[in-house]
C-alpha cells in the first residue's frame, strides 16, 4: 500500500490540518466557544470588511462563556462592538465615539428586540448574532448614505453538517475502511500460517 503502516497517521494529520483550516477564527471575532462555525466566521468577516471600506466603521463580535476576569473589550473610537456573555446572560451593543452619531439606541435597542433576543431565547446564539450584525451594519450604511452589497446570512437546516463536519466524517470512514482492509489481510494471513506452518506466515 502507498502508506503502508503510517496510513493512519497521515490520515489523522491531514483530518487535523483541514480541521484547524476550516474553523480558523477571523480577527474581527472572539469566540470562546466556537458558538460560530467556520462559514459563519467568514461571512461576518466579508461583512465587517465591507461595512469598514464604505463607511469608516469597524464591526466586532465577542462571544463569552464567562465574562469574569476577562480583560476589558472596549471599541476604538471608530468601532461597533457586540458583546454577549453566557453565563452572566448579558449582551450589549457597544458604540465607539464616532457612530454613535449615526446609530441611535432606540434603534439598536429595537433591532435587539426582533432579531437577536428571540433567537437567543431559543439558544441559537449564532443565528441572533449574525442576523444582528447585519441589520446594524446596513443601518449604519444607510445612516452614512451608501448601501451594503452583502447578502443577509443563511442558516443551515437544524441536524445538517457544516463543510467542516464532513470533511472529518470522511476522515473517519477512511480510517475505519483502513482497519477493516488490515484485519481482512490479518486473517487472510492466519490461514496461509495454518497450510504452511513454517512459512514466512509461519506461527510463533
Amino acid at each position: 500500500m502507498l502508506f503502508g503502516r503510517n496510513f493512519s497517521f497521515f490520515l489523522i494529520f491531514i483530518t487535523l490540518c483541514a480541521w484547524g483550516v476550516s474553523t480558523a477564527a477571523p480577527l474581527r471575532l472572539h469566540d470562546e466557544n466556537r458558538v460560530m462555525s467556520a462559514t459563519q466566521a467568514r461571512y461576518l468577516e466579508k461583512l465587517a470588511k465591507e461595512l469598514e471600506q464604505k463607511t469608516g466603521f469597524s464591526l466586532s463580535v465577542v462571544l463569552l462563556e464567562d465574562s469574569r476576569n476577562k480583560r476589558d473589550f472596549s471599541p476604538d473610537s471608530n468601532e461597533i462592538l457586540l458583546y454577549t456573555a453566557f453565563v452572566q446572560q448579558l449582551h450589549h451593543v457597544q458604540l465607539g465615539k464616532n457612530p454613535e452619531s449615526f446609530l441611535p439606541k432606540s434603534t439598536i435597542e429595537k433591532l435587539q428586540q426582533e432579531y437577536l433576543f428571540p433567537e437567543y431565547m431559543s439558544a441559537r446564539y449564532d443565528k441572533g448574532t449574525l442576523l444582528l450584525a447585519y441589520h446594524l451594519s446596513n443601518e449604519l450604511a444607510k445612516a452614512k448614505g451608501t448601501t451594503l452589497v452583502t447578502e443577509p446570512p443563511e442558516f443551515e437546516s437544524a441536524g445538517s453538517l457544516n463543510a467542516a463536519g464532513w470533511v472529518f466524517v470522511a476522515i473517519i470512514f477512511s480510517l475505519v475502511f483502513y482497519a477493516l482492509y488490515k484485519r481482512g489481510r490479518r486473517t487472510s494471513a492466519g490461514f496461509t500460517s495454518k497450510r504452511f506452518h513454517y512459512g514466512r506466515f509461519g506461527w510463533r
